[in-house]
């Protein structure tokens, strides 16, 4: 299709600025599309051309009606077509025109060589100068399409003119062509006037912005320092407040502390003094949104529940699975908020919500809120029963400084009654050309489950996760009353087949409640998931509720990636009437520098069979990818020592070749407990530490993904 307009400078790429010129120009249409139709009819009735050419007529008159429905379409629907695709509906509209100024150079034409430049003729020609004259304006920041536009609609009417021959007819055409110049060099000298008028605004404006943005960039760089200055002078003050009362504490004790905190006033002064100065740069990897929160969450999981406070994540259904951008220094600053949030507080509930608000095809704006809700009924301190505000600490002040960095900024809101949140937002581009999630629509369609939580705002978000796998849930906050569900449903003939349960604080109900599943008969094969603490998951097993008796468990937080992989385990053993079989087979490359076969790792990735293929990281493992031999990556990450060049160097193979979908990346371990921390930061999709139930959890994990990527085929 012909392209009448192409944006050359950068406000012609300002959308903001076309939907006005765009807007301006569909407006002075709309005014002239029906008078012009009406114009038309008024100038031919009850005149010579009707009475002598009535089936010619009828032609003009239904043909012109169509091109007016046709141009109405774009015109009156503008809001609605508009915002989909401007520079379609913009190129569509042009069309439309032209194809109306062609169609009234016809009726021009006919008029003209019918009547010969007397009845009706004369008047027809007089509205049309005075109609193109008006238009003009409309159309002038459009120079390309207006030149179009005139020269249709009328150098025919000034040819035919000429072709009848007289002095009459040479001189209408004559003055029509002479008319038609004029126009077009007026009408070239309104849009460089319109162009140029709009371009010294828009510099004068991007100028003012920007002295603004400098501005209130010195404010804040300002405010930030002065908080920082603060916050250290604070910090020293308590660390020597430590040291004067050194003579309690033993020399090795002494010595961590000063160890510890001086590494953590260096880190946070070295950021800090790089913030301010512009030369810290955020990296550029693709990782693992989903799995790095839930991993950062679990991080904390363990203090938290000892002081009776629950922590649960909850991921908008419209987060992509995979990022690009730097995932560590986004670690450091949820880590800092969650930090705060839990310093010095009991018996709350602490709740991490990360939405994606996708601007662009391939990037948009990261949402995480961290929030603690307490117990309105409840006195929440010995002195008082109002929450205290969160402190801020050196970290929270540099962590301000690199969501500055990173586009965004860091919040608090406690307008709320009895919640307190700090809201971190960044621009931050999404890594794959689908945004690609990882939980399945309608994965267990027709199936009931039971949820049981003691806190309604957590019920509810994960009642709608579970409902994105297809269940038909149904909630309760109250252990006892989850029994009477569970048990009413048999006797309405609907049972509730599975159960998914949080483990609070207190274990001596849970117990209970869980003694009470299995000494009810029709309860007893009820599949029972818990979502608990690794240490809550050992005294549960150690008083007999274990996978024997129905029992199965996953980490806290809880997200969908865990509960349907759960789930899919579990179905998977018992394999219900042949509904779910094993996933199958996919190709999965064993990524390795050791190929002596004497590592634990290797002994259980030999285990597996035929199902992996060991491939040394050189460049063989991209050429296997380059001919499309796996399915799955697995990287051993107890030879391999820069995980996260192995990772960099397959996404950006994937991304070179514009794939849809990248592949699942796994990195499996078994001697590198460390590295647990960092995994996902580093790229990785999912992390192993097969030091725990190692055959299964492989087997478990590689399964899971498989699903997953026959899913989305």
């Amino acid at each position: 299709m012909l392209k009448f307009f192409l944006p050359a400078s950068k406000v012609q790429k300002d959308r903001r600025i076309m939907r006005e010129t765009d807007s301006r120009m569909a407006k002075y249409s709309r005014r002239g599309l029906i008078s012009n139709f009406f114009v038309f009819l008024i100038c031919l009735a009850h005149g010579r051309f009707i009475d002598d050419n009535p089936q010619l007529m009828g032609v003009l008159t239904v043909g012109l009606l169509l091109i007016t429905l046709l141009r109405g379409l774009f015109l009156f629907r503008f809001d609605q077509l508009y915002p989909r695709a401007p520079a379609k509906w913009r190129n569509r509209y042009f069309v439309a025109t032209l194809i109306g100024a062609c169609w009234w150079g016809v009726i021009l034409v006919s008029v003209t060589t019918q009547l010969e430049m007397e009845e009706e003729a004369p008047l027809l020609w007089l509205y049309t100068v005075i109609f193109f004259s008006t238009t003009a304006h409309a159309f002038a920041p459009y120079q390309k399409f207006l030149s179009y536009y005139q020269f249709f609609g009328l150098v025919p009417a000034a040819a035919s003119a000429i072709y009848l021959g007289d002095f009459e007819g040479y001189l209408y055409g004559i003055l029509m062509l002479f008319f038609f110049l004029v126009l077009s060099h007026q009408c070239r000298l309104i849009s460089e006037n319109y162009w140029e008028k709009l371009e010294a605004t828009y510099a004068l404006a991007r100028k003012t912005l920007s002295m603004e943005e400098e501005k209130r960039d010195t404010k804040a760089n300002v405010k930030l320092n002065q908080e920082f200055m603060q916050r250290l002078h604070s910090d020293i003050d308590r660390f020597m407040s430590t040291l004067s009362d050194a003579e309690n504490l033993s020399e090795k004790h002494l010595k961590s502390i000063i160890r510890n905190e001086l590494h953590s006033l260096h880190t946070n002064i070295s950021d800090f003094n790089g913030v301010l100065s512009k030369s810290l740069e955020l990296e550029e990897n693709i990782f693992n949104i989903r799995h790095e929160i839930q991993h950062l969450v679990t991080e904390f999981i363990d203090d938290a529940e000892s002081r009776n406070i629950q922590i649960e994540t909850s991921l908008s259904p419209t987060l992509p699975m995979r990022l690009k951008g730097d995932a560590s220094r986004l670690a450091q600053i949820i880590r800092s908020l969650l930090n705060i949030i839990l310093h010095d507080i009991d018996k709350c509930i602490v709740l991490v919500e990360v939405e994606f608000l996708r601007e662009y095809d391939t990037a948009g704006e990261l949402y995480v809120s961290v929030t603690r809700s307490f117990d309105k009924s409840k006195k929440l301190f010995a002195s008082d029963s109002m929450p205290k505000v969160p402190q801020g600490t050196l970290s929270l002040v540099v962590a301000k400084g690199l969501a500055d960095l990173m586009d965004g900024s860091i919040e608090f809101n406690d307008a709320m009654q009895n919640e307190q949140q700090f809201r971190f937002n960044a621009k931050i581009d999404i890594a794959d050309r689908t945004g690609q999630l990882d939980f399945h629509k309608d994965s267990f369609s027709g199936r009931n489950v039971l949820l049981v939580h003691n806190h309604p705002r957590i019920v509810d978000l994960k009642r709608q996760e579970l409902d994105a796998l297809g269940f038909n849930v149904f909630t309760e906050t109250q252990y006892k009353r989850a029994i009477q569900t569970l048990q009413d449903s048999y006797k309405f003939q609907n049972p509730i087949e599975s159960l998914v349960f949080y483990l609070e604080p207190d274990n001596q109900s849970v117990i209970t409640f869980c003694q009470n599943l299995l000494d009810i008969a029709e309860l007893k094969y009820t599949r029972k998931i818990g979502a608990a603490t690794r240490r809550q998951q050992s005294v549960m097993r150690k008083n007999g509720f274990d996978e024997a008796n129905g029992f199965y468990y996953v980490d806290k937080p809880t997200g969908l990636f865990e509960i349907e992989s759960m789930f899919h385990q579990i179905y998977k053993q018992e394999n219900e009437d042949g509904e779910h079989t094993p996933a199958p087979e996919v190709r999965v490359g064993f990524v390795t520098e050791d190929f002596s076969g004497d590592s634990i790792l290797r002994q259980h990735i030999q285990q597996m069979g035929d199902e992996i293929t060991s491939v040394e990281h050189n460049d063989r493992m991209i050429g296997l990818i380059n001919d499309g031999d796996f399915d799955i990556i697995v990287i051993d990450c107890d030879t391999l020592s820069d995980i996260n060049l192995v990772v960099r160097n397959i996404r950006s193979y994937e991304a070179g070749k514009n794939m849809e979908n990248f592949m699942p990346i796994l990195g499996v371990s078994s001697s590198r407990e460390e590295l647990e921390d960092t995994a996902y930061e580093l790229g990785l999709d999912d992390y192993l530490d097969l030091t725990h139930n190692p055959k299964k959890t492989l087997k478990r994990t590689i399964s899971y993904w498989s699903t997953l990527l026959l899913e989305k085929a």
